[in-house]
């Protein structure tokens, strides 16, 4: 599909005869919300790996774990997707999933497993994620009009 015909199907969607121009930041959303949906899609792949190579303590709880990363990766990605779109779901979607990160960033921080070189990318993409989400552009292209 063309970006010409997105923002129409969009404006379509939104019940608006006017053609709607995608904002930068709007791309720069959905491009972090793709970054973020292939590294979590690839912490699934690495955790697949890692428990070929070496067994699991339980089973179960190790292929649970890893459907459950998958599905979030998967999440993320979908939501990617909707955020280019201009699809009004997308934005709470991509909130909630900023949200989830950025309480993961802070879990890396404290603890007896601390891993501060871990939390920060998490912290910082989080916060540039919930920025670019309430920026006036955005809101305004992924609003529902009623």
């Amino acid at each position: 599909m063309s970006e010409e015909t997105d923002a129409e199907n969009s404006a379509e969607y939104r019940g608006s005869g006017a053609r709607v121009r995608r904002p930068v930041l709007l791309v720069l959303l959905s491009l972090l919300l793709l970054i973020e949906a292939l590294v979590v899609l690839a912490v699934g792949v690495w955790q697949i790996g890692q428990m070929s190579q070496a067994p699991a303590d339980t089973y179960p709880t190790a292929i649970a774990l890893i459907v459950l990363v998958l599905a979030a990766g998967l999440w993320v990605l979908f939501t990617a997707i909707g955020a280019f779109r201009m699809r009004p779901w997308a934005r709470g979607a991509a909130l909630t999933w900023q949200a989830l990160q950025a309480i993961i960033a802070i879990c890396c921080f404290q603890g007896v497993f601390a891993t501060p070189d871990d939390g920060w990318p998490l912290l910082i993409a989080a916060l540039l994620g919930i920025g670019l989400l309430l920026s006036p552009p955005v809101v305004a292209v992924t609003r529902r009009d009623l």
